[in-house]
């Protein structure tokens, strides 16, 4: 007996679709081993990288000897982002905002508006506690002369620096004496004559 209404057989799989050329599988071979040695040397340079950033030390922005100018123009200025440590007693500033800053040392006939009166260094065995430290550099920074024609007046603010006692433990032993204007500038110094440098 003969069946009539069977369905035709199918495929069991697609039919094979031809591949690539054989030319072009070795360029795209070529191409993925580019990549891998693109990646590899990529990879390689990112790890020396960070190898030597721990191996490197960080330098310290007040380890660099800024130059001074010592024949600055009409602007006055003898050093710009001169470190604190390389500041000399006697030295005007221009735009100083805090102790501890990078400075901007000028003349002190040129336009500024804080000055270096003073340095000590301090001779205790051990670190004498904050507040004891606090009132002694205090102390010690209004001890020094000032030029009575100065003008010296409530306009003016005292600002020292002084070691902390990581710093101390480093043998950091001085206290640094600055006199700043709240606002305005002045182009004299504050200190009488023979003690500038």
């Amino acid at each position: 007996m003969a069946e009539e209404n069977l369905p035709e057989p199918k495929a069991a799989l697609p039919a094979l679709q031809p591949g690539p050329p054989e030319q072009e599988r070795p360029n795209r071979r070529i191409g993925q081993w580019f990549l891998l040695v693109v990646a590899v040397v990529a990879l390689s340079a990112a790890l020396v990288y960070v190898i030597l950033q721990f191996l490197t030390p960080a330098e310290d922005p007040g380890a660099r000897e800024v130059p001074r100018n010592e024949r600055p123009g009409l602007d006055g200025v003898i050093a710009t982002e001169m470190p604190p440590e390389q500041l000399i007693v006697g030295d005007c500033l221009r735009g100083f905002t805090g102790p501890l800053d990078l400075q901007t040392v000028v003349t002190c006939d040129s336009s500024h508006n804080a000055q270096l009166i003073g340095t000590f260094t301090l001779e205790h065995d051990s670190f004498p506690g904050a507040d004891a430290l606090l009132t002694e550099s205090e102390d010690l920074c209004k001890s020094v002369a000032i030029d009575p024609s100065a003008g010296l007046d409530s306009t003016w603010t005292y600002h020292f620096s002084r070691p902390s006692q990581s710093t101390w433990s480093e043998g950091d032993r001085l206290v640094s004496c600055f006199l700043s204007l709240d606002s305005g500038t002045v182009r004299s110094s504050l200190l009488p004559e023979a003690e500038q440098s």
